[in-house]
């Protein structure tokens, strides 16, 4: 059982909806939390991230020893409360714990100048620890692409419409990699390339990513296609085939696993790597 772990609200409403899939164990850190359980640490309300930073962690270690051998961690650097959260990473890292962070960025133009900060240091900082080692990577997520996925939204579920773009994506290509593919040309990404997006496509369409990814050294394509149609559908595997050699370059590797299933339409993900650190238009405004 792969365990989940959300800090802060946004990260904690995305792990929230993805456990509702048998697959995960969630772990959840927040001060909107009443009250400390097993699974559910109850944060302090601090009004800035300085107080999260210099707030006596022993409580919180003590509740973090209980998650063992790996975690994905889900959280968004605009979030007061992820001021803890490299104390947090740190504490797993030091107990062994082999972690992946979602990291979710949202609409910043909107934000305060003090949140704006805020989420630039974070995803920067995080970033720079994927590509030390620290994390075996991490996978940025835009809310506002999100959003352009999502279709119609109204205000009362617009979260929970988003991450719902998110979470259906996330697990399918979670189940894809723990099972057997009918044929891939699967290999391990470079030991360079941690910084990663995630995102959905077609046989013949284009990629919808869920971060504007730049500097992509490899590609991988999950695609699932009914079990019937993979019997009887004449010369799919060249189409597959060739729309894979297309979209490879003298920069960038593509590989694909091919899985049978008994939907109805076919579902095709795609997961792209980079090594090199991502930045938005505000972030090169602010170096100049």
């Amino acid at each position: 059982m792969k365990n989940l772990l959300g800090i802060g609200t946004a990260g904690c409403n995305v792990v929230s909806q993805l456990s509702k899939y048998d697959s995960y164990a969630s772990y959840y850190i927040s001060n909107e939390i009443e009250k400390t359980t097993k699974y559910k640490f109850s944060l302090e309300v601090a009004t800035n991230p300085e107080e999260y930073e210099n707030m006596d962690m022993k409580k919180l270690h003590s509740w973090l020893s209980k998650i063992k051998d790996q975690a994905s961690v889900f959280l968004c650097g605009a979030c007061e409360s992820t001021g803890i959260t490299l104390r947090a990473l740190e504490k797993l890292h030091k107990q062994g714990v082999i972690m992946d962070i979602v990291y979710f960025m949202p609409e910043v133009e909107v934000l305060s100048d003090t949140k704006t900060l805020l989420e630039r240091t974070t995803r920067g900082v995080l970033q720079n620890y994927a590509r030390s080692g620290l994390f075996q990577k991490i996978c940025l997520v835009s809310n506002l692409e999100l959003e352009s996925l999502a279709g119609d939204t109204n205000v009362y579920e617009y979260y929970n419409q988003i991450n719902s773009v998110f979470t259906s994506t996330y697990y399918m290509m979670d189940v894809f990699r723990n099972n057997k593919p009918v044929t891939s040309t699967f290999k391990i990404p470079k030991e360079s390339c941690k910084i990663t997006t995630i995102g959905i496509s077609e046989i013949n369409g284009e990629d919808k990513l869920f971060f504007p990814l730049t500097s992509e050294a490899e590609i991988v394509y999950y695609y699932g296609i009914n079990e019937e149609k993979l019997k009887t559908e004449h010369n799919l595997f060249r189409t597959i085939t060739n729309n894979i050699k297309s979209k490879i370059t003298n920069n960038t590797k593509v590989s694909f696993g091919i899985y049978s299933t008994n939907y109805e339409n076919d579902y095709v993900y795609a997961e792209y790597f980079s090594p090199k650190i991502q930045k938005i238009a505000l972030d090169e405004e602010a170096e100049v």
